[in-house]
């Protein structure tokens, strides 16, 4: 069964990245690892990445699909976005917000943003990388961000034991992830570092331009 309640309460999203090029030095990896906690989102890098199924269903992986104005309601802080209203909404887990531009079937772009836990509570999310990943340290607008790129990569929901998720693995593309105000944010697509650093710095809270 697809039940939709198995991953909302999931206590962490994975982000298994296969990507390409960077940090084969020890120090080197251990200085992102203190570095790059970013928006709710931890940097870990490992030998190998497991094996997994991947979730060819996109809206099954994102959440509960919402209206713009629902998902304005019903965020628990004050929504960033683009001068283009997304195609589709959705809700996930621990009241993250996801703007689709595109279809599930040939997504675009991938707005995600959510308010930042406790220090006290589990990361919402955790990327696990291989040696191989490029990794780069950016800044939008003063916050501080990281931006990864190469080849696609996995995201894997946990359940509240840490164990993965069934059929949650859905391939993912390049990612920036930044926080600002205490909320932590995510451009997801075929981008290159300056035109995904172009559209963060053109987000926007609904009522300021």
């Amino acid at each position: 069964s697809r039940e939709r309640g198995r991953w909302i309460v999931a206590v962490a999203v994975v982000v298994l990245a296969a990507l390409a090029a960077t940090l084969a030095m020890p120090d080197a990896r251990a200085a992102l690892l203190r570095l790059l906690s970013i928006g709710g989102e931890r940097i870990e890098l490992v030998d190998e990445l497991p094996e997994v199924p991947v979730q060819d269903d996109l809206e099954f992986a994102l959440g509960e699909r919402v209206t713009l104005e629902e998902a304005r309601g019903r965020s628990t802080f004050a929504l960033r976005e683009l001068e283009e209203p997304p195609d589709r909404v959705y809700l996930g887990g621990r009241g993250m917000v996801w703007f689709l531009y595109g279809t599930p079937e040939r997504p675009r772009l991938l707005v995600a943003q959510s308010f930042l836990l406790p220090p006290t509570e589990e990361l919402l999310v955790k990327k696990l990388v291989s040696p191989v990943t490029r990794v780069e340290r950016v800044d939008v607008d003063g916050s501080p961000g990281i931006f990864l790129s190469g080849k696609a990569h996995f995201v894997l929901l946990l359940d509240r034991y840490g164990e993965i998720v069934e059929e949650s693995a859905r391939l993912a593309r390049d990612v920036l992830i930044w926080e600002s105000g205490g909320v932590g944010y995510r451009l997801e697509g075929d981008l290159e570092l300056e035109e995904a650093l172009r559209l963060a710095r053109s987000l926007r809270k609904i009522g300021i331009r």
